[in-house]
Formats: structure tokens, C-alpha cells, sequence
């Protein structure tokens, strides 16, 4: 892989011949596209193919939640580079070829210095909705900071989808009220969150609130 300097018309993105084009943690990069191999994949090839699959159908999905939890990242390695390498370590379960996610063992920040505080409750209410809800501090020698920005994840397992909790939402607001799809009805989701805070990179754990089903 190299990078390029754009021309008169700018960076460009997109395939020409056997060169790719794209766009990657702020350079403009080329390389060869890779060539097909006509060799039958091994074992070994179709059981790592199905478990990173699995692991970068959840990771792409939730991109700008694990962006905000692993921001102390140095050099290139992107946040989701990081996540899906964690998660095909930790955080899958059964055989070849029926593998499923770890959902309690899915991490979605660094485990930072933030306190993650207390009392933390998901549960689902009539009308496709679902509450958060939480207590602002937990550690008695130290008062945690109200503006922390509060970042959940509702990740439909049975669709493969996400809701994200608005922007905006911060630690002392103590609860939210999140609408999701009716098309959600009956599903079940998962409910992550974690604190940021918003006057420095700090984060908090994730904390891994539990499976609920949406209820109509």
C-alpha cells in the first residue's frame, strides 16, 4: 500500500484497472487489488472467514460508538481493527460452522479511568420503547463529572442492526427513553453503555446491561 498526492482534480476513490483507491485515517492510499485465488480454501481459511464474518458484521455496524471508546488509540490501527481482534479472541462461541457472538463478553470502550457509576438498569416498556437508566457516581472519593457524554448500543441479534442513543446525553440525565422500529417487535437486543467524558479522551468500561425483547 502507498499513498498519492490528488491532482487538479482532487483525490478519487474507487478501482481503475488493478489499482484501489481509498480514502484511510486521513491519507489518500493506493494498492494492488488482489488477485483471485483459484485454490479451494482450506479448513483452517473457512473457519477464520466465518468467525471474522461474524465478528465485522457486529464491529462495522456500531463504527462510530467504537470510534468514540477506544479514541486514546496512537498510531493507525483503527478502533475496529482493534475491537474485531479482541472479539475473534474473546468473544466468540461454539464450532465450525455454527458460531455465535459473546454478547457479555463484547467491549465497546478501553477500560478507562471514568467511573462507570451504579444502579444500571435497561428494560423494556410498551410501544417499541426501551429506558436506561442510571445512577451518576459509584466511587465514594470521587464525584463524577455530569457532562460526561452517556453512549448506549441496542444491537438487534436476530437482525443484525443497531440504535444508537442520541447525541447530546449526558450522565446526569440519569435515564433516556430510546424508540426503536417496529420492526424490532418481538426481537431480542442487547444493551451496552459507557461513559466519555466530554473535557478530555477518558472513557469509562462498558458495561454490558443485558438482553431484552421488544415488546409491541
Amino acid at each position: 500500500m502507498g499513498t498519492y498526492k490528488p491532482g487538479a482534480f482532487g483525490p478519487f476513490n474507487g478501482r481503475i484497472g488493478d489499482v484501489v483507491a481509498s480514502r484511510w485515517k486521513g491519507l489518500n492510499v493506493v494498492k494492488n487489488r488482489p488477485a483471485k485465488s483459484t485454490k479451494p480454501a482450506t479448513a483452517n481459511q473457512l473457519d477464520q472467514r466465518a468467525r471474522f464474518g461474524l465478528v465485522t458484521g457486529f464491529t462495522s455496524k456500531a463504527a462510530d460508538l467504537i470510534a468514540i471508546g477506544f479514541r486514546n488509540l496512537d498510531g493507525k490501527v483503527t478502533a475496529g481493527n482493534i475491537l474485531a481482534k479482541e472479539m475473534m479472541k474473546s468473544a466468540i462461541l461454539g464450532v465450525y460452522p455454527d458460531y455465535e457472538l459473546d454478547f457479555p463478553g463484547i467491549s465497546l470502550s478501553q477500560d478507562g479511568k471514568l467511573d462507570l457509576g451504579a444502579k444500571l438498569k435497561v428494560q423494556a416498556l410498551a410501544e417499541q420503547t426501551v429506558e436506561v437508566s442510571w445512577v451518576s457516581g459509584a466511587m465514594p472519593t470521587k464525584v463524577a463529572d455530569v457532562t460526561d457524554g452517556v453512549h448506549i448500543l441496542l444491537y438487534n441479534s436476530d437482525k443484525n442492526k443497531i440504535i444508537q442513543s442520541a447525541e447530546g446525553l449526558v450522565r446526569g440525565d440519569n435515564r433516556v427513553t430510546i424508540y426503536v422500529p417496529g420492526s424490532f417487535i418481538g426481537d431480542k437486543v442487547h444493551c451496552y453503555l459507557f461513559f466519555a467524558s466530554s473535557k478530555n479522551k477518558e472513557v469509562s468500561p462498558t458495561a454490558y446491561l443485558g438482553v431484552l425483547t421488544v415488546l409491541a
